[in-house]
């Protein structure tokens, strides 16, 4: 067919998303040989709408392509097993077919024939055509090709385009294909419709194409339940954009790290001031003297030493009163309460005393 027909193509998805014949560049002809798989309601009714675009449908099925149907089981969702290919299937159950042909009915599968075949379908004479299996009634349908006084192939006009019906789905097989002249007569009826652009139903034998998440996404949002989740989802935005609402804690921005010296000094100085914690600033301050004293000369000064190293150090200046510090650092330690003048010579006593000569 792709060496006769201007385009023939493989269809791996359901067939409610094919394109309506009517439109340009679109392929008018599908089909559907010995369908594995069961044909939904949602197909059918979009072939329906397909066929009375203008479409041809060829099917090659020994049971008419039963519908889909669901058994009463605790799953609601189990789909019932059955194969559309299936030549010893009940005729008189639901199928696609019926719905244009009720009284169409098959014979039972038997061996294989091979006889010239006759109608209007068939391209001209001397065609012989290869067949297991053909229609026992046809009242509703328009037989097109038999073999042997053996109707094979019927048509049903729908609307603009129709239905023709292959009683034998192994007329496509290989081996009748290699032994008849089957496949003359399949690309004459695909050649004769139309634009002659041809697809091939290939989901329905379960090979279906792989959706992306943005296709499976669109399939989604297309259904009653997909249009629910979608208005929840935007009065959820709405609310929260009319409200102000905030979804977490209040976050406040990172303060800069102070390096400034001054700003530490004045800080301290504050909490002291604030507190007229001057004796707490005196220890403080003779705490941090012993330390230096400490690293200075290289053995351990503290509060109850200090006065006696004081007093075997030369001062630098004669300014500083050793014996003023002294009774000030008693006063300390006894826990009584130092006065203004009293805080500020300790700190200006010990500054001198630091810049004392080192050893």
């Amino acid at each position: 067919m792709k060496r006769l027909l201007p385009s023939v193509e493989q269809w791996r998805r359901p067939l409610h998303m094919l394109e309506l014949p009517d439109q340009p560049d679109t392929p008018t002809t599908l089909i559907v040989a010995g369908p594995g798989r069961p044909i939904s309601k949602s197909e059918s009714e979009h072939l329906h709408r397909w066929l009375t675009a203008g479409g041809q449908l060829i099917v090659l099925s020994g049971n008419g392509w039963p519908t889909r149907q669901r058994v009463a089981s605790e799953d609601e969702s189990t789909v019932k097993p059955e194969s559309a290919s299936d030549d010893h299937s009940d005729d008189t159950a639901e199928n696609f077919l019926t719905r244009y042909a009720p009284a169409l009915r098959w014979t039972k599968p038997g061996r294989a024939k091979s006889a010239e075949a006759r109608g209007s379908s068939i391209p001209s004479t001397g065609i012989k055509l290869r067949w297991r299996r053909s229609f026992a009634a046809t009242k509703d349908a328009h037989v097109i090709a038999a073999a042997d006084s053996e109707p094979v192939g019927v048509e049903m006009a729908v609307g603009r385009g129709r239905i023709i019906a292959i009683a034998d789905p192994t007329i496509a097989s290989n081996g009748a294909v290699r032994r008849s002249d089957n496949a003359v007569w399949l690309v004459s009826l695909a050649a004769g419709w139309a634009n002659g652009q041809i697809l091939f139903d290939e989901y329905h034998h379960g090979f279906g194409e792989k959706r992306s998440t943005v296709d499976l996404a669109r399939a989604f949002f297309m259904t009653p339940w997909g249009w629910c989740v979608l208005q929840v989802a935007v009065a959820g935005l709405l609310y929260a954009f009319v409200y102000r609402r905030r979804f977490g804690r209040i976050s406040e921005p990172p303060v800069p790290d102070r390096s400034s010296s001054l700003e530490l000094v004045e800080a301290r100085g504050g909490v002291f001031q604030a507190a007229a914690a001057r004796g707490l600033a005196a220890e403080l301050i003779v705490q941090n003297l012993c330390q230096s004293l400490t690293r200075t000369h290289g053995k351990s000064v503290d509060a109850a030493n200090l006065s006696h190293e004081l007093a075997s150090t030369k001062a630098r200046s004669s300014t500083i009163e050793t014996a003023a510090f002294q009774a000030v650092l008693a006063k300390i330690q006894n826990g009584t309460a130092l006065n203004d003048g009293e805080l500020i010579e300790v700190g200006r006593t010990a500054g001198e005393i630091l810049k004392g000569p080192r050893p």
